[in-house]
């Protein structure tokens, strides 16, 4: 790997960061409720908090917003990299290696960003949206099998918490066997560890928001 290339995956890095960083929770909630997010609900910057202490339009626009934000990092990892191959076809994995990792370093970035933010003090959400909207873009069946593993998880705990210490420990599983990509493996088992971490520092939203228990779960 030569010199330049190192210097676009770094490149890549905090571009993706920056980007991801971008806290539209915060800024959503802000503009149609005039509130600061921080002091409602959880304190997260989540769109989950932002749905239950404020309504659907914040939450839905952050949803949206969190979409363009996947896309626009595919897209700059790949534009970025060179040597790789520049053309991406949503839906399909590139064969390109370089490519691969361009891809999963924008991926591991942009979750980062949402995790701690530079614009709010390095204070923001869980990042799942954010995450998974860029596995969208990068391979369609990722994050659909990841809401999958956190349903059936939630069927047989009944906690939201537990399903979601599921997903977190089998993302380098999910996502090695999905994409049949040990550079996947490896990316799942780093986001892994942020998740766990991030997860540590916060608040739990879904067990104390109340919302999933009027559906029967996260009973005392």
């Amino acid at each position: 790997m030569s010199v330049e290339t190192v210097l676009r995956l770094i490149a890549v890095a905090v571009v993706a960061y920056v980007i991801g960083s971008i806290p539209f929770p915060f800024i959503w909630t802000l503009v149609v409720a005039r509130r600061d997010l921080r002091k409602l609900g959880t304190g997260n910057i989540t769109v989950y908090n932002s749905f239950r202490s404020v309504g659907l339009t914040p939450a839905l626009l952050t949803v949206l917003s969190n979409a363009g934000l996947g896309f626009a990092v595919v897209i700059l990892a790949t534009w970025l990299v060179p040597e790789g191959d520049h053309t991406i076809v949503f839906g399909r994995i590139p064969d390109n290696e370089l490519t691969i990792i361009a891809i999963i370093v924008g991926l591991i970035f942009v979750t980062v960003g949402a995790m701690w933010p530079i614009w709010l003090a390095f204070s923001g959400g869980i990042g799942t949206t954010t995450m998974g909207w860029t596995m969208m873009f990068i391979w369609p069946p990722l994050p659909f099998v990841i809401v999958g593993v956190w349903f059936l998880s939630l069927i047989v705990t009944r906690r939201t918490f537990t399903s979601s210490t599921v997903v977190y420990r089998t993302l380098p599983i999910i996502l090695g066997l999905v994409t049949q990509s040990w550079l996947f493996a490896i990316a799942g088992l780093v986001l892994s560890v942020l998740l766990h971490v991030k997860r540590k520092a916060d608040r739990d939203d879904g067990s104390e928001l109340g919302v999933w228990r009027r559906l029967g779960m996260n009973k005392t």
